[in-house]
């Protein structure tokens, strides 16, 4: 392989990596416990925020998501959701969600990966790492969590979350 090639090569090897095109990116969340009697529910708002200034004009970003506890990654299924741009090369979605209820699993985090599709159509999903299976968690466990009488509404401040991310391979 000559040179030239080989700097080719790895020049578009770099390019379909998880990882060429790294963003910044932002996660808050705000809990609620959805009375302040009896215990019934809880629920997470959790917004998340992408940035990116080497993308194109005409890039989407989709939002693959699920809710991660102690023994699971992506309960109760992983979702994907078309986010919206919010300012230039910034993304932004909001996702809630049930926590923690009387007879079900407890969700402590929120596990993601940004999908990035650029306009002539090549994606590439950000990760954080490069391992196959690899993704984001922002865990929200530590979150106050305020009770109210009306359900699904969501008081107080947003807090920012701390994000990892996992290696799987």
């Amino acid at each position: 392989m000559s040179r030239f090639a080989s700097r080719a090569l790895v020049l578009a090897l770099m390019f379909a990596s998880t990882s060429a095109f790294a963003g910044s990116q932002w996660v808050q969340a705000r809990t609620v416990l959805n009375t302040c009697g009896y215990f019934s529910t809880a629920q997470a708002e959790v917004t998340l925020t992408y940035r990116n200034d080497d993308l194109p004009w005409g890039t989407s970003v989709f939002l693959i998501y699920g809710w991660g506890g102690s023994t699971f990654d992506w309960a109760p299924a992983p979702q994907t959701v078309e986010v919206p741009a919010v300012a230039p090369y910034h993304w932004g979605t909001t996702v809630t969600s049930i926590i923690r209820a009387r007879t079900s699993t407890e969700y402590t985090s929120i596990n993601y990966v940004w999908k990035v599709v650029l306009p002539d159509g090549h994606e590439f999903y950000e990760k954080g790492n490069g391992s196959t299976y690899g993704y984001y968690a922002a865990n929200f466990s530590q979150v106050p969590m305020p009770c109210t009488n009306t359900a699904g509404t969501f008081i107080g401040t947003p807090t920012p979350l701390i994000i990892t991310t996992v290696v799987k391979d």
